[in-house]
């Protein structure tokens, strides 16, 4: 008998101690519902299961790519429903515009719709994304790096579009006919039959003495009575003055409707032998708003104002104590025309903008602005911060004294990825609106065919789907056209819609639309041929998914009945060793009896 090893006391708890062990793996298990909880509880079957994880999880993520896809071309395919239904009209217009029935009057009206049809082909084509993705406008490097909204700045060639800018004449245009004292002073001899020319008509004095006439020598009669001659003072004279004034005014009101006709008459200033008097003055203004531009363009000379009459002078009122041989037009519209330049990416090194006489270019080292020229450099920049760069160059600009940018509307801003610029000049036919230009050195319109997207619809690297989206736009449809009559680039905004201002060309229109509906139609049918593959590989993927979790479930799910039988067994003998091990620590008691 022994008392310092108690050997079955140390077996009981080495016996315990297992059982406890294996209590705690069995609860362990149990609470968890795996059978596989680390490495040790099953190397080879942690790896499998571990692998086949991957695979169940990037068949999930796969599946949500494959439904994303499916979104994307019902997009892309909604956006083309409507593009149909465009060229429908268009093709329904052109058949309208072939019938004989119709004057050049009536193709005009269904010209315009076309034409506004045809814009909004092209803004479909420009605006329809998916997560900000631009579907239908081709590749990256077939867009410019910004889109100017203005259709007075068109497509040149070779990455540039540029144009001028101008706003709409809200003025008429005007001319001051003004009458001095020497007009006055005329005798009857020298002012008889004298002429006036005023829009393309001529009017010619004549000293009725109470006889009107309508038409003299052929011209309009300006019928004066009461002619003083000799004017011996200031009152003779103002006399003399405000006859013609009346007399040349109910001849203009009488025989042109395109003015409206104010006056000023002639009024002493002084005593009434002093010769200080006011001059007389006959305001002329067209009845409809013009720009210089337009009273250029006007019938003939029509524009063209003349006298041969001592003390007549005429005037420009847009231009102060300026003489004219023309009417006067307002260079200012009182409404700015504004537009924007959309940024879709960042320019690159090489690339520039042009705003009136100021030029931006895009490039490093940057440069401050200095003399109508400024740089800026684009190297890790996001476009929100660099139109800020930009509209801190245009008010360094405008505070040049020497302003580059004198066309530009005071009101000048950027919002997001958008420059808002604009101008209050009218077109005088030069340089008198804002020019802007935009070079992309980059731009290729011959790689903005096709927009290629892969889409990971596996669970492995390999496993993709390439689909194509051609550019949409007018052009690519065949229907887009420039000012000019010739077709626009694809991938540039078109200025006007097929023709259908004739008979013929409306005829031949159909064809051009009917061919656009063919390619619409086959973008279209290539569409659900995609979605149809989409919907198939989302259900594949969801099978593979489903068998794959029951596989991976067998290996690391943990038998949920046999394992409480472990830790029944487990639980039953954590008793009885216990029980045991309270035993054998009493064996030694006996000892004592013998040293009694």
């Amino acid at each position: 008998m022994r008392i310092n090893h108690n050997i079955q006391a140390l077996n009981a708890y080495r016996n315990l101690s297992q059982t406890m062990a294996s209590t705690s793996k069995s609860l362990e298990k149990l609470s968890s519902g795996l059978r596989i909880n680390r490495a040790a509880d099953d190397a080879a079957g942690l790896a499998i299961s571990e692998k086949m994880r991957s695979q169940i999880r990037g068949l999930g993520m796969a599946e949500r790519n494959a439904l994303d896809a499916v979104s994307l071309i019902q997009t892309a395919e909604g956006a083309l429903n409507e593009t149909h239904s465009i060229l429908q009209r268009m093709r329904e217009l052109s058949i309208q515009a072939a019938n004989g029935t119709l004057e050049d009057g009536d193709r005009e009206a269904i010209q315009t719709e076309i034409d506004q049809l045809t814009f909004e082909l092209d803004r479909i084509a420009d605006t329809t994304q998916f997560n900000q993705k631009k579907l239908f406008s081709g590749e990256q490097n077939g867009r410019a790096f910004a889109k100017i909204s203005s259709n007075q700045v068109a497509y040149a060639g070779n990455g540039e579009w540029n144009g001028q800018v101008t706003a709409e004449p809200t003025s008429p245009a005007k001319v001051d006919i003004e009458f001095d004292s020497n007009l006055g002073k005329v005798s009857k001899a020298n002012i008889e039959a004298k002429t006036f020319t005023i829009n393309g008509k001529r009017y010619e004095i004549d000293l009725t003495d109470g006889t009107s006439k309508g038409i003299v020598n052929g011209n309009i009669a300006v019928n004066v009575t009461g002619w003083k001659d000799p004017a011996s003072n200031d009152t003779d004279i103002i006399g003399n003055m405000n006859l013609l004034l009346n007399a040349l005014e109910k001849a203009v009101v009488d025989n042109d409707s395109d003015f409206t006709v104010t006056k000023s008459l002639a009024s002493d200033i002084g005593n009434n032998t002093d010769g200080n008097i006011k001059n007389a003055i006959l305001s002329l203004a067209t009845k409809k708003p013009m720009s210089a531009k337009d009273v250029d363009n006007m019938q003939g000379t029509n524009e063209n104002v003349s006298t041969n009459v001592s003390g007549v002078t005429f005037k420009n009122p847009y231009q102060a104590n300026v003489t004219t041989n023309k009417l006067g037009a307002d260079p200012n519209a009182i409404l700015a025309n504004s537009f924007t330049i959309e940024f879709s990416a960042m320019p690159k090194a090489g690339d520039s903008l042009f705003i009136d006489g100021l030029t931006i270019n895009f490039d490093t080292p940057a440069s401050a602005y200095a003399n109508g020229t400024a740089t800026l450099d684009v190297t890790g920049k996001d476009i929100s911060t660099l139109l800020g760069e930009i509209v801190a160059v245009l008010d360094d600009a405008t505070k040049d004294s020497n302003n580059p940018v004198a066309a530009l509307s005071p009101v000048y801003s950027f919002n997001g990825t958008m420059l808002t610029l604009g101008t209050n000049k009218t077109d005088n036919g030069s340089t008198n609106g804002l020019e802007i230009e935009l070079r992309d050195q980059s731009f290729d319109s011959g790689k903005s065919e096709d927009l290629n997207l892969n889409f990971q619809i596996g669970a492995n690297s390999s496993e993709t789907l390439n689909i194509s989206l051609s550019i949409m736009d007018a052009a690519r449809l065949g229907i887009g056209f420039n000012a000019d009559g010739t077709k626009a680039a694809v991938g540039v905004n078109a200025e006007k819609g097929v023709n259908v201002s004739t008979e013929a060309a409306a005829s031949a229109a159909i064809d051009q639309l009917d061919e656009a509906i063919r390619l619409v139609s086959e973008q279209r049918s290539k569409l659900g041929a995609y979605q149809n593959r989409l919907e198939h590989t989302v259900t594949n993927l969801q099978t593979a998914n489903e068998n794959l979790t029951a596989a991976e479930s067998r290996i690391r799910d943990l038998d949920m009945a046999l394992e409480m039988t472990n830790f029944t067994r487990s639980n039953i003998l954590n008793q009885a060793g216990q029980a045991m091990l309270a035993q054998a620590n009493q064996l030694p008691q006996g000892i004592l009896q013998l040293l009694q």
